[in-house]
């Protein structure tokens, strides 16, 4: 191997490169040469080895390149190697138009260097690479069927500018009729234009900008133009050509020749003059000396290039030339003679299109750099994650603080069409250290400063909107909440959270997906509360339930989320940032709260992502780590809920939940009694639960059987005193005083689910089993025909239900109604509790239901 150079000129890199190299050559059986090392004269820092390759042994097809069977490469090895891989560079041009080859000498190696260059690999893998290449060369596989196609290269311009493509490419309308239109572009800045529409020839093209705008649903203030664009029928070449003469000597191969395209540039420069003139200087009274052009003058031109190798259907792959002023002057020359029968126009017509050609003959080609946004050839990054819900919904945020502003921008990033952001409070110093507002916004309203932010991440899909109000002053009168797919409630805030039930609860139609976030005070746990469409219960009512859950778990794993969310006295270390009566808030960083609002809105979008059929009400709590020497808190976890039956109480207004699981124990209850005392004998107990006035909903979480000293009958249900105070304060103190007594339940079996004159009377009265009788309480009766009952006693269908919240109108000391007898003298009675043996003829039972002040 001839060195040109001493091994002291080169960098620590580029030594190992050699030294690498050198062994890979003696291992390779003669079948890799390096013939020279020494510094590039043309490439600045790198060195060049020279290396040949015996290609004479590898598998050829009809459609691979002509390999000779030594193929001379050149490495150009960069001095920080091995943290920057060598270019390759043939010392021919032969492959020149094939893929990956650029420039008609360079190889592409890399798609993606960032993740397939492994610095470790260094020169070994290196050159495996380069082997592979050559292989799929020989195998005509260097884009292999079914993988992405190399498309064509247009080695950009700085100057030229930037084109963003957001609307979807034409193809050609035949095999030999290439597509000939024009695009119309949004101009976002000096340096930049984003392509929002196509218009073929033959279209209705806009004749101002307002039509322009509306056309490409663009608002109003939106400066807007068009330019010249041309699809072919076939694939053109692999590397644009970096003078117009070749440009157009390749597009004549496609039909398109130079006094078609200078035409085509002359027609939209004319539109352009039509419909950007202002309203009092029409452009029939323009100077038509003025050379200057109207707007920018770029030639889009897309090729059937984009796709998988192979038989499969080919995308539009765009590049953009960017012409010089004199374009636009000598398009609309070619366009008068090209549309003028006078012999003395087509004479001059003839000397345009010779001027024409010797001008292309010296232009170069001014590539622009395109950044692709078409749905058709981009994929989302987030579109296998469960923010993919999102794309296109419509959302609704409740609060812009320290949860609400980064859900609402992680939903408009998301895709989101349309967000909606409620909030009546503006910025203020103390937030900055966690909310994403800055100083100068101080004294603005959140929600405005947010949406104005958040309206330059997607402007030409996503639309926020902000609402500067009281959110119980918008619902449901001003904002319509069924318009939107997903409500999320980010206040933490108790009388926003009641409202929402309240307001949920009476409204007719149902209402879509709400979830309810919240962080705890120290901003180390979260929890966000997920009430989908069709959910008995909303937020207040989820919360509840997973308070209730946390309280009853056998094990102690919820015991800091009770600490934080549901403490069974109020919290007192409230902390107060500011001085006087501010709100009481929670201690926590920027990245604690945007950690933690992008785990639960992940939760709550993965949960929607399921099939609707499963669907539940649930709430998932997060932890957030600590340090390596602290104790690990445990992973995030779901707790779910199926819906409560729901049961109006027409007399109240009020709305009962009935938990299937208490709906499940009445159900044993009322099946065991069939069983042992008979089918007619009645049956009951005691409800536990909860009314919450403010939302109009009574929870019932958990019934019970009969007391023991209960008198059961087919005409009556008396409920018995023994052992119901000492189970209602065990359950009170194991759920955290959540389920308290309600009320009472019995059954009608066989009959309608609806108050007897005896019941009416009792309601009146309300005796319940307690020595310390509340003024009200549930009334709760299951009934139904003989179909219905027996359906019930054998499947998992539901009774008739009967429920009412009865409040005591007569005096608590009133004698007891002594029960109108509905039986025959002599019928049967039955104690309650687990006996299986009625009363004797001569048992008296004392009338157990009398309250007791």
């Amino acid at each position: 191997m001839n060195h040109s150079t001493t091994t002291t000129a080169l960098t620590d890199g580029q030594q190992l490169a050699v030294h690498q190299l050198q062994q890979i050559a003696a291992a390779s059986h003669n079948s890799i040469h390096v013939t020279h090392v020494g510094p590039s004269r043309q490439w600045a820092g790198r060195i060049e080895a020279r290396v040949t390759l015996d290609c004479s042994n590898l598998p050829r097809t009809d459609q691979g390149l002509r390999l000779r069977s030594q193929e001379p490469v050149t490495l150009l090895i960069p001095g920080d190697f091995p943290f920057a891989y060598p270019l390759v560079r043939t010392r021919h041009v032969r492959f020149a138009g094939a893929p990956h080859v650029n420039w008609a000498r360079n190889l592409c190696m890399y798609r993606s260097p960032a993740t397939e260059w492994d610095p470790a690999d260094g020169m070994y893998g290196f050159i495996t690479r380069l082997l592979d290449w050559f292989e799929a060369a020989a195998a005509g596989e260097l884009d292999t069927p079914g993988e992405p196609l190399h498309p064509p290269v247009a080695f950009p311009d700085h100057t030229a500018g930037r084109l963003v493509v957001r609307a979807n490419a034409p193809t050609a309308p035949g095999p030999d009729t290439p597509w000939l239109g024009g695009a119309l572009l949004h101009r976002v800045s000096d340096e930049r234009s984003d392509v929002v529409a196509w218009l073929h020839l033959q279209d209705p093209w806009p004749d101002t900008v307002a039509q322009a705008r509306r056309q490409a649903a663009l608002p109003d203030g939106t400066d807007v133009y068009l330019a010249p664009a041309l699809v072919t029928t076939r694939h053109l070449t692999f590397e644009y050509p970096r003078n117009a003469r070749d440009l157009i000597n390749a597009l004549g191969s496609d039909h398109i020749a130079t006094d078609r395209l200078l035409g085509l540039v002359g027609f939209v420069a004319e539109r352009n003059r039509h419909m950007l003139a202002p309203e009092d200087d029409p452009a029939t009274d323009q100077d038509e000396t003025d050379e200057t052009p109207v707007a920018p003058v770029h030639l889009l031109l897309g090729t059937p290039s984009r796709g998988t190798a192979g038989d499969g259907p080919r995308q539009t792959h765009l590049v953009a030339w960017h012409l010089p002023d004199f374009a636009d002057r000598l398009g609309r020359l070619a366009l008068d003679t090209v549309f003028d029968d006078d012999p003395r126009v087509a004479d001059i017509g003839r000397r345009v299109m010779e001027l024409g050609e010797r001008w292309l003959d010296g232009l170069k080609t001014r590539w622009m750099r395109i950044d692709e946004a078409r749905p058709e050839v981009t994929i989302r990054r987030d579109h296998a994650t469960p923010a993919a819900w999102v794309t296109g919904k419509k959302i609704l945020v409740l609060g812009a603080g320290a949860l609400g502003a980064p859900t609402a921008e992680n939903c408009a990033r998301a895709g989101a069409a349309h967000v909606t952001v409620v909030d009546y409070a503006s910025v203020h110093p103390g937030i900055l250290t966690r909310q994403p507002y800055t100083d100068a916004d101080i004294g603005q309203p959140k929600a405005r400063v947010l949406a104005d932010r958040l309206n330059r991440i997607d402007p030409h899909h996503t639309r926020v909107v902000p609402i500067v109000d009281d959110i119980t002053d918008q619902l449901p009168a001003t904002l319509d909440v069924h318009t939107f797919d997903l409500i999320l409630d980010c206040t933490a805030d108790r009388t926003v959270r009641a409202y929402l039930e309240h307001t949920r609860r009476t409204d007719p139609a149902p209402w879509p997906h709400l979830a309810t976030l919240m962080i705890g005070h120290k901003a180390t746990r979260g929890i966000a509360a997920l009430s989908p469409h069709g959910a008995s219960g909303g937020g207040t009512d989820v919360l509840r339930r997973t308070a209730r859950a946390a309280h009853t778990a056998p094990t102690k794993d919820f015991a800091d989320i009770i600490d934080d969310f549901f403490p069974t006295q109020p919290r007192t270390d409230l902390f107060q940032p500011e001085p006087g009566c501010s709100d009481a808030t929670f201690t926590g960083s920027a990245a604690d709260v945007t950690a933690l609002a992008g785990q639960l809105l992940t939760g709550i979008l993965a949960a929607l992502a399921a099939p609707a059929g499963q669907h539940t009400m649930a709430t998932l709590i997060i932890r957030m780590p600590t340090g390596p020497t602290h104790p690990q808190p445990a992973g995030p976890c779901w707790l779910t809920w199926t819906n409560d039956t729901v049961i109006p109480d027409k007399a109240t207004g009020y709305e009962v939940r009935l938990n299937p699981r208490a709906l499940a124990e009445m159900r044993a209850e009322a099946r065991r009694g069939a069983r042992v005392r008979g089918p007619q004998i009645e049956t009951g107990g005691t409800l536990l639960g909860a009314v919450d006035d403010s939302t109009g909903v009574i929870s019932v979480d958990e019934a019970t059987g009969p007391p023991p000293d209960s008198l059961l009958t087919e005409a009556y249900f008396q409920h018995g005193l023994s052992g119901v105070s000492d189970h209602l304060a065990t359950r009170r103190t194991a759920t955290g005083g959540i389920s308290r007594f309600l009320g009472m339940w019995h059954t009608h079996p066989h009959s309608l689910a609806l108050p007897s004159a005896t019941d009416r009377a009792a309601m009146t009265r309300l005796t319940l089993p307690l020595h310390h009788a509340p003024s009200r309480a549930l009334v709760l009766i299951a009934g139904g025909t003989t179909d219905t009952w027996n359906k019930w006693l054998t499947t998992t269908a539901t009774p008739d239900l009967y429920a009412h919240l009865a409040t005591r109108t007569a005096a608590a000391d009133t004698e007891p109604l002594t029960p109108r007898p509905l039986t025959a003298p002599g019928s049967t009675t039955w104690p309650g509790g687990y006996t299986n043996r009625p009363h004797t003829p001569d048992h008296i039972v004392p009338d157990a239901r009398k309250a007791r002040p």
